[in-house]
């Protein structure tokens, strides 16, 4: 495993000034994409993905207004989970307005990444973030962000090879074979991260496929229990599968659906009755989810057209967490374990 370090110069480069002691999340809005805004008690910011890039930049203005309203100028790192447009495809768009310090992918683009989408997203993403430092991140890396330990589960269409602190159980959620075979896309190739704080733990493999997410799972759960899991692939049921889900045993899930993109019934069933959930929160309604959805107060946009409106996630050093929806205000918090 190896640890970046970025020089003591680069580190005058902006961030949050922070009065707090927590770690705050913002789950943004862009109605079927991802974008995640991390920000820790030492100040330093992360944005994980962009959401798309449209004609009315909806999802730049959406970004960018979450962030100044928690006081972000710049981003310390800007992580590319992969180069499909609904996640990595916007980057450029809002680095022109809050610039990012280090810039994390997972190198080349996969096998069967077409050059038709390379020009359209890969391309501008390398051309926008040139004369900055880049990070392309292995399984077992840690991105150096300040008072988070954020660990690479996932990269490249590769896993972690050993468990983490407490992983690597048997699984008794493990199925007899792979389901399917790794396509070379770039889904397949998502950076997964693993978030630590305090006694607090998140896990989120961006668009990972079900056929990687075996190798993380299978025959050993290499993560261990967490406390929040985010939605893989919007909710989508080539990902998610049972093996993986049940065994990580999440207090809480959060997914970032689409209200036509996501959420598919057999998902929403494998989430809820994974053990020792409490509660699923959504971004959004899912109209093919019908009766599966979570309950009306923990859905932010539950009607069309849509209101844009974001989780909070707010940690403790203990462990104990609150989301809240910024539609309501309805909050919840979750003890430590």
């Amino acid at each position: 495993m190896k640890t970046y370090v970025i020089f003591a110069a680069a580190l005058a480069f902006g961030s949050a000034i922070r009065a707090s002691d927590t770690l705050d999340i913002y789950v943004v809005d862009t109605e079927g994409g991802k974008a995640i805004i991390v920000l820790t008690p030492d100040g330093e910011t992360m944005l994980v993905d962009a959401g798309y890039p449209t004609e009315d930049d909806r999802d730049t203005k959406r970004v960018v207004e979450a962030a100044r309203s928690a006081g972000i100028s710049r981003f310390d790192y800007v992580v590319a989970t992969h180069y499909d447009a609904d996640h990595s495809g916007n980057v450029p768009s809002v680095d022109r307005l809050i610039p990012g310090r280090v810039f994390v992918d997972h190198g080349d683009p996969m096998p069967n990444y077409d050059a038709g989408n390379r020009s359209r997203y890969y391309d501008p993403y390398i051309k926008a973030i040139a004369g900055r430092k880049r990070m392309s991140v292995q399984p077992g890396d840690v991105i150096p962000i300040k008072g988070c330990r954020v660990t690479v589960v996932s990269a490249g269409g590769k896993v972690i090879s050993q468990p983490l602190s407490g992983g690597g159980e048997p699984n008794a959620f493990a199925p007899a074979s792979r389901p399917g075979t790794p396509d070379g896309s770039e889904n397949a190739g998502s950076v997964g991260l693993l978030y630590e704080f305090g006694k607090f733990r998140m896990l989120d493999l961006a668009d990972l496929l079900s056929t990687v997410e075996y190798d993380l799972a299978c025959p050993r759960n290499l993560i261990g229990s967490v406390d929040l899991f985010m939605v893989s692939h919007h909710g989508l049921n080539v990902s998610n599968a049972r093996f993986l889900v049940h065994a990580l045993r999440p207090k809480v899930i959060l997914m970032n659906n689409g209200a036509s993109k996501g959420g598919a019934p057999e998902t929403l069933d494998i989430l809820k009755s994974s053990p020792g959930l409490q509660d699923l929160w959504q971004l959004h309604y899912s109209i093919a989810g019908g009766d599966m959805n979570a309950a009306a107060e923990f859905i932010a946009n539950p009607a069309e057209p849509c209101g844009a409106k974001l989780f909070k996630v707010t940690v403790q050093r203990s462990g104990a967490f609150t989301v809240t929806n910024t539609r309501n205000n309805v909050s919840r918090t979750y003890p430590a374990k």
